[in-house]
């Protein structure tokens, strides 16, 4: 029985962690009442893949909030380094909206809700540095009836203009 907890806490600690996703900000992806995902930490993604990037475009991952680090948030990865981002932008007065091209610097990823109108996300904060993400989302495990593989894709482009295709 010793041996099973040991392998528990060490899988918990260095490889896997169950975290709550509550809200509406990655709907459909996640019940706005509450998922419970199964998070593969960014040490072990690493060990196990061998790439130095913590993320890649389309992943939705775990990460800590910039505006509120006492806060975790689950967002997708819409751009890497290098990548060059169309941000949508509206002034609210007259309905127009224009766009501003953001340029994601290298060692940092630029986060999106799926669910856009209702996101605090890049669009606010900008480019997130990667030593904020926890972990990647690998499996909603709770409720039962939403158990599944999380969509780690992208399914549209996303405003994204790829590192040196980017002008």
């Amino acid at each position: 029985m010793a041996r099973i907890a040991i392998v528990v806490a060490a899988v918990k600690t260095h490889a896997i962690d169950l975290t709550l996703c509550v809200g509406p900000s990655m709907m459909p992806t996640f019940n706005p009442s509450g998922d419970v995902v199964a998070v593969e930490k960014r040490a072990a993604r690493r060990l196990r893949s061998g790439d130095e990037r913590c993320a890649r475009r389309g992943d939705v991952v775990l990460a800590t909030s910039p505006t509120n680090p006492t806060q975790l948030v689950f967002k997708r990865v819409v751009g890497v380094g290098g990548d060059v981002i169309d941000v949508p932008y509206s002034n609210g007065r007259n309905f127009r909206v224009t766009t501003t091209r953001v340029r994601v610097p290298v060692g940092s990823v630029w986060l999106q809700g799926d669910n856009a109108r209702n996101s605090t996300d890049s669009r606010d904060y900008g480019p997130v540095p990667e030593d904020m993400i926890l972990g990647r989302a690998i499996v909603r495990v709770w409720p039962p009836s939403g158990f599944g593989w999380v969509e780690n894709s992208m399914g549209d482009a996303r405003l994204v203009r790829a590192g040196a295709d980017a002008a």
